[in-house]
């Protein structure tokens, strides 16, 4: 049989337990080392301490999806300012200090390149090409997620 009493304790008890996962969940997120992309150089443009500190953990990084070649796609360009042209025809020798190459954990359908998002996934620094597209890059978050900041 069950009381009022009885009821109370249950629920009280499963909102507590909602309390600390939801808790827990956020906790994670926090933990999460968030970088700029202005810390991810120094002014020759070789990696940071913090950037070669970082390299191979997971990271957020705000900034704005440059415009897909796709509709759907599981990479982009991510920007610390909204970009109106394709930042991907250059060589590593051109790469700027102000994009990272995103790899997405699956597909998903870009946002407005106006839209101001977070990027989180894991770092890696150094030249690279990407096998699938040939672009290259300096700086790959990889295993990617995003959300709109």
């Amino acid at each position: 049989m069950i009381t009022r009493r009885g009821l109370f304790t249950r629920t009280l008890a499963g909102t507590a337990g909602l309390a600390a996962l939801t808790l827990a969940g956020r906790r994670g997120r926090a933990e999460e080392p968030r970088i700029r992309m202005f810390q991810l150089y120094g002014r020759d443009m070789s990696f940071s301490l913090k950037a070669q500190t970082l390299a191979g953990t997971r990271v957020s990084i705000q900034g704005f999806m440059a415009p897909h070649l796709k509709v759907d796609s599981d990479f982009f360009i991510l920007s610390n300012a909204p970009v109106e042209t394709c930042p991907f025809c250059a060589s590593e020798g051109d790469w700027i200090d102000s994009i990272v190459f995103v790899r997405m954990r699956e597909r998903e359908e870009a946002v407005d390149p106006g839209a101001l998002i977070v990027a989180a996934g894991t770092l890696e620094i150094g030249p690279a090409t990407d096998a699938a597209t040939g672009f290259v890059s300096r700086v790959r978050l990889v295993d990617a997620t995003f959300e709109l900041s």
